[in-house]
């Protein structure tokens, strides 16, 4: 659909006495569905807000759990020059 620039021109003129005509009572109206918007938004802000930080916690639960020692842990580090590659372990007492 094309508009010439003197239909638009004509649109823009009668715009303001469109939006001036409004009632009071939608005026009302689009005054709480801003503040509900706001409010959504807010609370959507905080849902994901709390859905980061048990994201963050259930991923630093599963890092710790993956680097805890269990039972046959036994590497030895020396601080000692090595010809290649060299695997030790320590003896059982």
């Amino acid at each position: 659909m094309k508009f010439s620039f003197k239909s638009l021109l004509v649109l823009a003129a009668f715009a303001p006495f469109a939006l001036a005509s409004c009632s009071e009572k939608t005026q009302e109206n689009a005054e709480a569905t801003a503040e509900s918007a706001a409010n959504d938004a807010a609370a959507n802000t905080e849902a994901a807000g709390d859905a980061v930080e048990n994201a963050t916690d259930n991923a630093a639960a599963e890092v710790k759990e993956e680097t805890t020692p269990t039972t046959g842990d036994t590497a030895v580090v020396r601080n000692q020059p090595a010809a290649g590659a060299v695997e030790e372990t320590p003896v059982k007492q």
